[in-house]
């Protein structure tokens, strides 16, 4: 038993510092995930986004000041924090949509599921059992009179999970789910890999000169009005730009949020219409506030995989003479880069005179 409850400590320790230098570099993925877990207080999600990976490293650190009083202080603290992830989690698997947590920012696999659910609740076990280790003087007397020997427990247990993870392979590779759900991940992935400005900006010029135009793919849409309407047909009269999302997703909705200036800005040029992958009766009135009578159904993600979008969000610029004129694009921050481009290059054909400015 003595065992256990300085293993417990050490393993949340391990755990929050994981968890926290994850975090640090992906503030805008644990902001995206607070808002596909549905969290309340959206307007604060930045700043908790912020806090929350500093929180956890500090809790970790002093958690092993050799203070009995202060260990106990702050072992409370982690055992709640490790319930209130465990009560989230738990919230998360009734919601009909697949979302993510990004518990370890980047690391591993960010959707929930019930492996979530079970790792959650062993955290929060392993936080009761650091309360009882702290309250009991148990920690404060190994750190002071053995402290070789946590030091050594520490490292064994450091050396276990690495060789695990190695056993397995390293960790759990990031799915695509959009067989499953229209969770973002690619999003992730894609971040992750970001090239430097410079290389960015050529890799785009090079882009931009190779792209080929292509037929547009046949497929449908469905509209309010429940009739279908083809791609092909959505473009007929004038240039499309087609945001495909889902609700409730963290990187869908900073789409969503952009939707209504996007229209008043593009609607001199092209028509802007968003494609959902739920049936439109059944979205939620904040979303409609948002796309209006601009939104589509996307029946079984089959208008998006024809498209050759892999997640949502992602968008795809339909011409009006039947070719596509741009992406498609995955990921809420390179959809959003994709359509400001749209915006700069209408801009540039303005100031040449090769397009009217609207107030003419």
């Amino acid at each position: 038993m003595t065992s256990l409850l300085i293993a417990a400590p050490i393993l949340l320790t391990l755990t929050l510092l994981v968890s926290g230098l994850a975090k640090l570099g992906a503030r805008q993925v644990t902001e995206d995930a607070m808002t596909s877990l549905r969290l309340p207080l959206r307007p604060f999600h930045r700043s908790v986004a912020t806090l929350l990976p500093v929180a956890e490293i500090v809790l970790a650190l002093v958690l092993w000041v050799p203070s009995a009083p202060l260990q106990t202080m702050v072992a409370v603290l982690i055992a709640l924090l490790m319930l209130t992830y465990l009560v989230i989690i738990a919230r998360a698997l009734r919601q009909d949509e697949v979302v993510e947590c990004a518990c370890f920012g980047t690391l591993a696999s960010p959707t929930v599921s019930t492996a979530t659910l079970g790792r959650n609740a062993l955290l929060s076990a392993l936080g009761l059992l650091t309360v009882v280790s702290a309250s009991s003087g148990l920690m404060e007397h190994a750190l002071v009179q053995q402290p070789l020997s946590v030091v050594g427990s520490g490292a064994a247990l450091l050396a276990a999970i690495a060789l695990v993870v190695l056993a397995l392979g390293g960790t759990t590779p990031q799915r695509d789910p959009a067989a499953a759900a229209e969770d973002g991940a690619e999003e992730r992935r894609a971040e992750d890999r970001t090239p430097a400005p410079e290389q960015h900006a050529a890799e785009d010029e090079d882009e931009l000169l190779d792209y080929e135009r292509v037929t547009i793919p046949p497929a449908v849409l469905q509209q309010q009005d429940s009739r279908l309407i083809t791609l092909r047909q959505l473009a007929a009269e004038r240039a499309v730009l087609l945001i495909f999302v889902s609700e409730g997703c963290g990187p869908c909705e900073r789409v969503l949020d952009q939707v209504p200036g996007w229209v008043e800005r593009l609607s001199p040029f092209m028509d802007v219409r968003v494609a959902l992958s739920r049936p439109l009766e059944q979205l939620r009135e904040r979303t409609l506030g948002r796309v209006g009578d601009r939104a589509l159904h996307d029946l079984q993600f089959s208008a998006r995989s024809v498209l050759g979008g892999k997640t949502a969000p992602s968008a795809v610029l339909l011409g009006a003479d039947g070719l596509l004129a741009g992406g498609p694009v995955d990921g809420g921050s390179r959809v959003i880069g994709f359509v400001e481009e749209i915006q700069e290059e209408l801009a540039l054909a303005q100031e040449e005179g090769q397009l009217p400015h609207p107030s003419a």
